[in-house]
Parts: structure tokens; sequence; C-alpha cells
């Protein structure tokens, strides 16, 4: 069953029963559907827990999935709505469309993800704004006070979400990031990382590392009386881990594939450029180092390490230092905790960490602070020299160019294209500020005079994180699946047309449908 996502560009929610066993794929954040309601200053109430979600179909009307201390005394109790049995969650990746409200599921759940994966939840958790749906590793837990509104307990305590790596034995310190937690020192019964298991609730499942714009992707494949039920996540065949693709498709072709659910996010864009990362790369060392004496800032997006490590090679071939945030310190630390060779970009000579004026200083921050207090710089120091260093910001970084005063800068857009009016709108602001700071701007301009223009993205600054169409029917054909299920697109019809003829049958869902098979 498709819960949600089936005809958006990501939210993707999947439940599949075999048997008496149930797992859910995936429990992303809809934006499309979350943008009609909420935007950054309008957003679920904590003190009400599940109640605006549920009131407004933002998560499944089913029993069953919930955390009952985010259930409000006035809430429809979803004991009342269908039931749904579910032993396990598995997530393909760390992006918050497939994961941002594992924050409402019931805290004895078990994650199944990769040990990377489960390093990024912990890591986005522990330097984040502690909304409760983005509670993704650990629960602060919340009762009703004499109001009935939903109170976290003031003392800290959390209850640390179970979990299982997909697919290697959890080391030592991710063991000891997964259960230690930086902004309470009091925690309510850690859980501990389980290694992999062959079969959850009797069902033997495979995992498959995929080439995808974060680290730690995983596809999956369930084995059911029928066949495999593969689920892909997000996946690619450009960039560095290209050749994972292919040792997945050998191992499926040995097996009957029952059910494919497959991606389709790039079946819609007018642009079908497959630029790589090399390309990337090659592309941004170009607009570096015909900068010299400039600062350069570089926009990609938030746990995009492999363009981290991009843009890390390009400075260090100009001479220069890359500033990142201290999240993504942090972040680099989480991935250290689980796979070791990221040590290698943590620890590289060429990357420092920026430092930017704050009333506050949360203790994850603090203690970062300290266990690197020689590699930071702040404003002064890039303003002294700014053809040293290439800043790692954001559009929502963008004020604390503010305290650089950048003169005659670089900023190369590296960051995927609008989605809808409200990126559309946001990229207008992006360009009233690099005029603003008299920034020559790559990658990324606005075409027309005022903010009824749209943006034009051109100059081969990134890579898609999602699979071309022609690599995507090549895989599919591959494959040989019997029943196709499309999932995160807005064109499921390009299966229909493009597989007319093919031995598969293609099921295009809505949100909520079905697909039964056989011997279920």
């Amino acid at each position: 069953m498709v819960l949600d996502g089936a005809r958006t560009i990501g939210g993707t929610k999947i439940f599949l029963r075999e048997g008496r066993a149930g797992f859910l794929l995936d429990f992303g954040l809809n934006y499309q559907r979350w943008g009609r309601y909420f935007e950054e200053f309008l957003r679920p109430r904590a003190a009400r827990g599940l109640f605006d979600l549920w009131q407004l179909g933002l998560v499944p009307s089913f029993s069953g999935l919930y955390r009952e201390d985010l259930v409000p005394l006035d809430l429809r109790a979803p004991g009342e709505a269908p039931p749904l049995e579910v032993h396990a969650l598995f997530l393909s990746h760390a992006h918050l469309d497939h994961c941002g409200l594992v924050g409402v599921l019931r805290c004895d759940l078990p994650l199944v993800a990769s040990g990377l994966t489960l390093a990024i939840l912990k890591a986005l958790q522990d330097t984040g704004q502690a909304e409760f749906y983005g509670e993704l590793a650990y629960c602060r837990l919340r009762s009703p006070n004499a109001a009935g509104e939903l109170e976290a307990d003031p003392s800290g305590a959390s209850l640390g979400r179970p979990a299982h790596t997909a697919d290697r034995e959890p080391p030592p310190a991710l063991q000891r990031l997964w259960t230690t937690l930086p902004k309470q020192r009091k925690a309510l019964e850690p859980a501990p990382i389980s290694a992999p298991r062959p079969e959850y609730a009797g069902v033997r499942v495979r995992a498959y590392p995929v080439d995808h714009s974060i680290p730690g992707a995983l596809a999956f494949a369930f084995e059911c009386a029928d066949g495999f039920v593969v689920y892909t996540g997000d996946f690619r065949r450009h960039g560095a881990g290209a050749g994972l693709l292919d040792a997945m498709v050998a191992d499926l072709q040995r097996e009957r594939v029952a059910v494919l659910v497959v991606e389709g996010t790039r079946l819609t864009r007018e642009v079908q450029q497959n630029v790589t990362e090399s390309q990337v790369c090659a592309n941004a060392r170009a607009v570096v180092a015909s900068s010299a004496g400039k600062l350069v800032v570089a926009d990609f997006g938030p746990r995009h390490v492999e363009r981290l490590q991009t843009f890390l090679q390009v400075a260090a071939e100009t001479s220069r230092q890359l500033v990142v945030l201290p999240k993504d310190g942090y972040l680099l630390e989480a991935l250290t905790a689980a796979e070791p060779t990221f040590s290698t970009t943590l620890q590289h000579p060429n990357l420092a960490f920026f430092t930017r004026p704050r009333l506050a200083r949360d203790l994850w921050l603090r203690e970062f602070t300290n266990r690197h207090r020689a590699r930071f710089v702040d404003a002064a120091e890039v303003r002294r020299d700014p053809g040293r260093y290439l800043l790692a910001f954001s559009f929502f970084d963008l004020v604390d160019l503010l305290d650089v005063e950048p003169e005659d800068g670089v900023y190369v857009y590296s960051s995927s294209e609008a989605y809808g009016e409200d990126n559309r709108v946001d990229f207008w602001r992006l360009w009233n500020w690099l005029r603003r700071l008299r920034m020559e701007p790559h990658g990324f301009r606005w075409e027309g005079a005022d903010e009824r223009g749209r943006p034009v993205f051109e100059g081969g600054l990134h890579a898609s994180g999602h699979v071309h169409p022609g690599d995507l029917l090549e895989f599919i054909r591959a494959v040989r699946p019997h029943h196709l299920v499309p999932v995160h697109t807005e064109n499921p019809a390009w299966f229909v047309e493009n597989l007319r003829g093919e031995p598969v049958q293609v099921q295009p869902l809505e949100d909520g449908g079905t697909l039964t098979l056989s011997a279920n």
C-alpha cells in the first residue's frame, strides 16, 4: 500500500504486508502537502502533539503507528482508525522527504537502515531545533499538564529508538554516538544498535547500497511468497558509486522480482542533462581558479557530503580553505563514527569551521568547538583575506555575509533546481541578496525585471541525486519485474508510455492505493 508519495516528489510512505508481517518503507515529510498549511513561521504546535498533523491529513489515518505520548486527550483517538500492524521501519536514506516524520512513530518501532543513515539521523536531531516530528533517533517523552498541553520532561530524559544496521556490524563508535545525548546529559533507556539480521518477522530481507546524493542510501528486497518485492528508494547511476547499481541488478537478475517500487523524480524535468559529479568538480574548479583574490561562496544542499568533498578538493587545488558550518562538521564526525574513512574529510587540512555570533550555544556546539577550536575562523578573518577562503553557505546563511562584507565576490549555486511557487520566491530573494552584496552568480540567474520572473539554472554545477530517465528504463528492463509501482514522481504516466509492450504490468497507484498479489 502506498500511504503517501505516490504522485508527489517526496513524502514517501509505503506499507508492505507479507503474511502476518508488516513493514513501513520510509516515512517522509511530504513538502508539497505540508506547504499547503505550514511555512517557516507557521508550524505544528508542539503542545498539541499529533493533533495538527492528524487533523490536516499530513500523517496516515491508521492506528498502531504513533507515539502515545503525542496523542492529546481531545484527539479522535488513533485507536478508532483502522489498525496497521508494523514490525519495523526500513529507511532508504536520511533525506527528510523520506525520514522527516519518523519522530511521530512509536518509540519502540525498530529502525532498519545503513549505519551511515543512522549516524546522519542522530546528527540531525542533535544539532536541530528538536521539533517533535523530527525526533529521529530518540524521543523526548511528553505528558499532559493541567491544561491538557503536552510537555516534554523538563529533565531532558529521552527514550532511544531501537535500530538495526542493515549493511554491516555497527562499530563501537557508532554505538556511542547513538546512545549518547549531547543536549541532555540524562538518557532514559538508551537503545543500542543491533547487528544486521537476515530476516525480520519471518521475512528474509536483502539490503543493497545505491548511489545517491547522501551517504548510506540503500535499496531493499523482501523475499515474499510471490517473489521479491524491491524498493529502490532514491538512486542514480552517474555519481561516484555508479557501480553499486550494477551489483544490485546482477543479484536481482537471479531472482523473480514480483514487484518493483521505483522512483521517477526526473521524469518531469525540462532539461535532461546528465551532469556527473566529476564534471561539477571540473566546472567549479574553473570558476574558483578564475576568482583569485575574491571571496567565493558555494551553495549546496544540506547533508550533500559528496558535494562537500568536491568543493574540498577544489579548495585544496586552488589554495583555499573550505569553511563549513559547525553542524556540517558534527555530521562529518557522526559519519566517521559509522565509517572511519570519513575521517579523511573531517581532518583534511583545507577544512575549517565558521564561527558566527550567538547569544546562546547548545551543548553539542560547545563540545564541538572545544574539539576543533584551532580550526575555527570568523567573519573578520574572512574579511581580511577573502581570496583565501571558500565559504560553504546556503540561502539560509546569507545574513552572515553582512559581517564578511564581500567585495566583488563570487556565488556558486550548486544545488537542486526550484520546485513550486515557494521555491521560486526564495530564488527571487537570493537574487536580491546577490545584487545587494555585489556578488557574481554562477549556476543560477534570475530572468526578469522583478519578482514575476523565474530562476534559470546553467553551468554544469549540479549533478542530480536521481536517476536519469534513460538509465531508469535500462534498470527496469534489466530487473524484469512482473509488476511496477511508481512513487516519488509527478509523472507516473511516463512508465506506462515507455514500458508499453514490455513484460511488466505498470500499476500507478493513488495515495492509499493497494497492490495485492495472489499469495497474500
